[in-house]
C-alpha cells in the first residue's frame, strides 16, 4: 500500500525521523515543492520586495487600483 502525506515545512525533520524509525516501513522522501510560493517569489529581489510592502501599505489605506485585463 502507498500512502501520501502532506507535511508543513517546519514539520519534515521530525516526521522523517518517525517514519525511519518504524521497522517495517519502508519510506521513499520526495519534495513536489517544484516553484517557490508565490509570496516568496515576491520577496525573493529588493525590488519585488519594495513594490509588494508599498502595496500592502496602499491597500491597508485605501489606495486600491483597479485594473481590466483583457480577455484571451
Amino acid at each position: 500500500m502507498k500512502i501520501e502525506l502532506e507535511v508543513p515545512d517546519h514539520k519534515v525533520a521530525f516526521v522523517i525521523e518517525l517514519l525511519q524509525s518504524i521497522p517495517f516501513i519502508k519510506a521513499k522522501f520526495s519534495s513536489t515543492k517544484t516553484k517557490e510560493d508565490t509570496t516568496d517569489y515576491l520577496l525573493s529581489t529588493s525590488a519585488n520586495r519594495e513594490r509588494l510592502l508599498a502595496a500592502i501599505e496602499r491597500s491597508k489605506n485605501g489606495e486600491l487600483d483597479f485594473h481590466e485585463f483583457a480577455e484571451q
